[in-house]
């Protein structure tokens, strides 16, 4: 195989390390040196079985995600209520399907019966598995593994699924290199040369001087060959990658290529959205208030319900389950007409004839309507202080009808993970489109400073401020060597899909918009906060161990040529040198992938929420809490 190898990659042009390993084997033979040239051939083929081995299992960990797309699903005919077992490639959005203990959701869907748990680690990296009642979205690629079948109704097709998704973004991972592998790459077409050209004058001009003289360099070349060889670097530095990439992939974190992983460990600052980052994004409404007493609460609520039915903004959902909530209920045959969104502001449609705003108060300043008594001012003010998101309802000739309120709640981890950023020396800035209240109140519970809260931002305000964070240079690849220099964005929604893409690293939540997904250069399937931490560490780790495998494999290669000027080093123990440098480079790389280096990032990283590691024991699948108790919970 290596022989066959060598030939092809002669035909190509180029010289690797099997051509370099069969110079050397057909050098020793030549030179009558039969145990030197057994014994390449020999330790090279142990080399290629072992290495193949070790980075087996940084591409299986990411093919193992890529397997879990279902084959198949089970239909309910409509007719009959009978199993039509269906390629799932096939499936309809709005068809019924059953999912039994053990099966996989086949598509993304709803619940429509049954109460179970579902395992959803592979697509969230979360091992508990998660409870699902009627009503209730279930993901492609989850695992039904209680005890009671669900009925779920698809709301997408494979194609559309969030697993199908997930395996796009691992793919274009893997075709994605970073700027150190292309180094090393480009280091190998550049060096190679050089060591043939030194080799082949080695072999060649010692000849002259006599036999002796002659077999001594020629020996010499060929060792030569050998140690200079840089197959340690370009196969252990693909490697380390891959299993930077599947350590994060596997917790529900998917990053498009090696170098958005090494951008991530040379972020300086880092730029928050509020709404869907810092907080849940599942609005309520504390207050409605009808102003000057036209409408009634129940017909502010009915054109809420209109108004904000076709956007998909978390407060537009909270706005229109609040008028169910309450009964109220909009008219079919109404509609909201020509229904435009105002960027950062809000939203305008015709209803009943009438011209009808709904937005913030920079809205009805710019289309000069606010003008309200101070009573609400005054309101306003308050519930903005106390942390509420404050808009208005107003007709055009009519002004503003109502005042409301709506209150997020801030994401459990978002404290932790911000105080751990200023620990580790990195800026934390959060920029929001809502009021300067309801920001501070944000910022001040997630431990920001006031210099670090930006409010009242439209989407273009907030590509400005990071295109100005990043400065006027143009060049912005991470040098391995350099410090932490870039600018890292973490958002949920369409308006932060531009400032996500000018930024060094786009981070998305995974419950967030999908262009905001697309757009991103991360994304943190289950929307956890300490997900961003965890990919972070990860890409720093990364760098870390790129530079241990360079620093360790040149100083072994420096031995070896000292040893060899000097007559010390022979032909076995060159490629004794060189295998065991390959293979030790190879492991330090898949070490991103042991559970001890997962523990010892998760360690680090003490949030509020308790660590979880997965054990197996009995044939059963157990979760250690860490609690203090070291008790064993079965899942």
């Amino acid at each position: 195989p290596v022989m066959m190898k060598a030939y092809l990659t002669m035909r190509r042009c180029q010289f690797d390390a099997n051509c370099m390993m069969v110079t050397a084997a057909l050098g020793s033979l030549a030179l009558g040196e039969y145990d030197e040239a057994a014994s390449v051939s020999f330790l090279f083929a142990i080399s290629e079985f072992l290495e193949a081995r070790a980075t087996k299992k940084a591409r299986r960990a990411l093919s193992e995600i890529v397997s879990l797309r279902p084959d198949y699903a089970n239909v309910i005919d409509p007719a009959t209520g009978d199993i039509v077992i269906v390629p799932a490639e096939n499936l309809p959005v709005g068809c019924r399907v059953s999912v039994r203990t053990g099966d996989k959701v086949p598509a993304d869907g709803v619940v429509v019966e049954g109460n179970s748990s579902v395992d959803e680690s592979s697509l969230t990296g979360e091992a508990r598995p998660v409870e699902k009642h009627p009503g209730e979205e279930v993901s492609s690629g989850s695992i039904n593994v209680g005890s009671t079948q669900l009925v779920i109704r698809t709301s997408s097709t494979v194609g559309d699924s969030a697993l199908s998704r997930l395996i796009e973004l691992i793919e274009e991972a893997q075709a994605n290199t970073s700027e150190t592998e292309k180094l090393v790459d480009s280091f190998a077409k550049k060096y190679t040369p050089f060591v043939l050209v030194t080799a082949f004058l080695l072999c060649t001009v010692p000849w002259y001087f006599g036999e002796e003289v002659g077999r001594y360099w020629s020996m010499n070349g060929l060792i030569f060959i050998i140690i200079a060889c840089p197959c340690a670097l370009t196969i252990s530095t693909p490697v380390t990658y891959s299993a930077g990439l599947a350590a994060t992939a596997k917790r529900g974190i998917i990053i498009k290529g090696g170098s958005r992983l090494e951008c991530l460990g040379h972020v300086k600052t880092v730029v928050l959205d509020k709404t869907g980052t810092l907080t849940t994004g599942r609005f309520s409404l504390s207050h409605l208030e009808p102003v000057g007493g036209s409408k009634s609460r129940k017909e502010i609520l009915r054109l809420l319900a209109i108004m904000e039915a076709p956007s998909s903004h978390p407060l537009s959902a909270c706005l229109v389950s609040a008028a169910k909530d309450e009964g109220v209920v909009s008219s079919e045959t109404v509609s909201a007409l020509q229904h435009t969104i105002l960027k950062g502001e809000g939203v305008t449609a015709t209803v009943d004839d009438e011209r009808v705003y709904v937005g913030n108060d920079r809205l009805f300043r710019r289309i000069g309507m606010y003008d309200i008594p101070k009573q609400y001012t005054d309101w306003a003010a308050e519930w903005s202080d106390e942390g509420g998101t404050v808009g208005y309802v107003g007709i055009e000739g009519a002004g503003i009808i109502g005042i409301y309120c709506v209150k997020d709640t801030i994401r459990e981890e978002a404290h932790s993970v911000v105080s751990i950023l200023h620990q580790g020396d990195v800026e934390v800035i959060m920029l929001t489109g809502d009021g300067e209240g309801a920001a501070r109140s944000v910022g001040n519970q997630v431990g920001l400073d006031e210099s670090c809260i930006l409010s009242q931002l439209l989407p273009e305000d907030k590509l400005n401020y990071v295109s100005d964070l990043k400065g006027t240079s143009t060049e912005r690849h991470p040098s391995l060597y350099g410090g932490k220099t870039l600018i890292l964005m973490v958002g949920d929604g369409v308006n932060d899909a531009p400032a996500l893409t000018a930024a060094d690293v786009g981070v998305a939540m995974g419950e967030g918009a999908a262009l905001a997904v697309e757009m991103s250069d991360v994304t943190l399937m289950d929307s956890n906060l300490t997900k961003l931490l965890f990919s972070m560490d990860i890409g720093a780790k990364v760098i870390t161990t790129v530079k241990e495998n360079i620093a360790f494999s040149i100083f072994v290669n420096l031995i070896a040529i000292i040893l060899t000027c000097f007559g010390k080093m022979t032909l076995l123990w060159a490629i004794v040198s060189d295998v065991g440098t390959m293979l030790l480079v190879t492991l330090n790389g898949m070490k991103l992938l042991s559970p001890r280096t997962i523990a010892a990032i998760e360690r680090k990283q003490d949030v509020v929420l308790p660590s979880r590691t997965k054990r197996e024991k009995d044939g059963q699948r157990y979760e250690n809490i860490d609690d203090g108790s070291g008790d064993l919970e079965l899942v």
